[in-house]
């Protein structure tokens, strides 16, 4: 339909470009690749070289905690126990990606009193 609409009137070669955009940002997005807007998908011609910094979501497609690193006398397993019973609320899904550390675990969570979400800062509890 688009060939012979491109044949047929000239004004049509302003609606394929878009409309290839709209079909790969499309098709994209079920493979799971989000594109913010059009100038980000202009800008990624000059792309040379990507760096990757999220362990597990790569490799698996999902969040995962993978290693603790306790900088005082406090328990690896303590340290998860409190993070996990916090994290328990939070909706974000590095959040959950902890809590879900401490169920598989089988950690016996705290009961957290006075939770409390603060949007782009964490939580507190």
């Amino acid at each position: 339909m688009v060939s012979v609409l491109v044949i047929s009137c000239p004004c049509a070669l302003g609606l394929a470009t878009p409309t290839a955009i709209l079909v790969g940002v499309g098709v994209g997005s079920k493979q799971g690749i989000l594109i913010r807007n059009i100038e980000s998908l202009e800008q990624a011609k000059k792309i040379n070289c990507i760096v990757f910094d999220k362990t597990g979501t790569l490799t698996k497609g999902k969040l995962e905690l993978t290693d603790i690193i306790p900088n005082s006398d406090v328990s690896e397993k303590e340290i998860l126990k409190i993070v996990s019973s916090l994290e328990k609320n939070s909706e974000h899904p590095l959040g959950q990606a902890i809590y879900k550390k401490g169920v598989e675990k089988k950690l016996v969570m705290h009961e957290v009193l006075h939770f409390k979400a603060i949007e782009g800062k964490g939580i507190q509890g």
